[in-house]
């Protein structure tokens, strides 16, 4: 059995970590709701753009470069993790998807080039010997748009210059605080499927946000009427589509930053909740020891005092 002094130790270190866990999880909740605002803020534009996008797709027959498949020689994946660690399972499920996506490249022979976000993203290819294309870091846990132009713009600009014909983003989709589903999504090239897939990702299944748009029907009814387009269909879907595949990205890193800090809170609670409960054991353990060392010095004086009357 451990000595008094071993479980009093063991009970204040048990007690500090508790406190520790206990102030990253209102951090966390702090930064989870901001981070969900911010999120949920930009769904309702999202939702308009990519509607407006699938409807102007009806109405004409020329479509730009980003909308075209091709022959896929080279393939692109982005995989967005965290820079931080404590969020439990979450970025092991990321990379465990990304790695089955090079599992089945690599079983192909086919080429691929990869782009990470995220620290972890980066220390987990480095470590598997995963070539990086490019890597980005330090986006905070508030991104503006403006922080995540530059990896918008590599992921457009090397699908328009052919370095890749497809590209694939893995990412964790929030859905509520208590559950976020890591995705994997074809970002390039832009197909209506997609479109459809994005629109019903970007509207929460739950909250303030949720009844923004109820199914894909209600499309037609909302755009029943005839465009004119100035100075032509092809221009104006040359600028619309970057522009909202960019929004897409920045609201994926959103989609990121809130999972990321709903994860944290959880982990730190079950910390937290862990922690209590083993400073429970230990106390108990405390008292049986304290019972046991007082019980023994009664049977000590007693037997003393027995052996002095006799």
């Amino acid at each position: 059995m451990q000595s008094l002094r071993d479980i009093k130790k063991r009970i204040k270190s048990v007690k500090n970590i508790e406190q520790i866990t206990k102030a990253m999880e209102v951090v966390s909740m702090t930064k989870m709701r901001k981070s969900q605002s911010y999120a949920l803020r930009a769904r309702p534009y999202a939702v308009a753009g990519f509607e407006m996008l699938e409807n102007l797709l009806k109405r004409t027959t020329k479509l730009p470069e980003l909308l075209v498949p091709r022959k896929v020689e080279s393939s692109l994946l982005v995989i967005v993790t965290t820079d931080k660690g404590l969020v439990g399972a979450f970025n092991d499920n990321i990379v465990r998807k990304a790695q089955a996506w090079v599992n089945e490249k690599q079983a192909k022979g086919e080429i691929f080039k990869v782009i990470t976000i995220g620290k972890k993203a980066k220390d987990y290819c480095d470590r598997k010997k995963i070539a990086i294309g490019k890597s980005f870091l330090d986006f905070g846990d508030y991104s503006e748009a403006d922080e995540v132009l530059p990896a918008g713009d590599i992921i457009l600009n090397g699908f328009l210059e052919k370095n890749w014909d497809t590209v694939d983003i893995i990412y964790t989709h929030f859905k509520t605080t208590l559950r976020q589903e890591t995705v994997l999504r074809k970002l390039l090239p832009v197909t209506e499927t997609g479109i459809q897939e994005i629109i019903r990702g970007i509207v929460p299944e739950y909250g303030k946000y949720s009844n923004v748009h109820n199914g894909l029907s209600h499309v037609e009814h909302r755009y029943n009427f005839k465009y004119k387009f100035e100075p032509s269909p092809l221009q104006i879907l040359d600028v619309l589509i970057p522009e909202l595949l960019r929004l897409h990205i920045y609201h994926v890193i959103l989609e990121s930053n809130a999972s990321e800090h709903s994860a944290r809170m959880i982990t730190m609670k079950n910390a937290s909740d862990n922690a209590r409960e083993l400073k429970g054991e230990l106390n108990l353990s405390y008292n049986q020891a304290r019972q046991s060392g007082i019980t023994a010095q009664l049977s000590e004086i007693i037997a003393g005092r027995e052996a002095l009357e006799s």
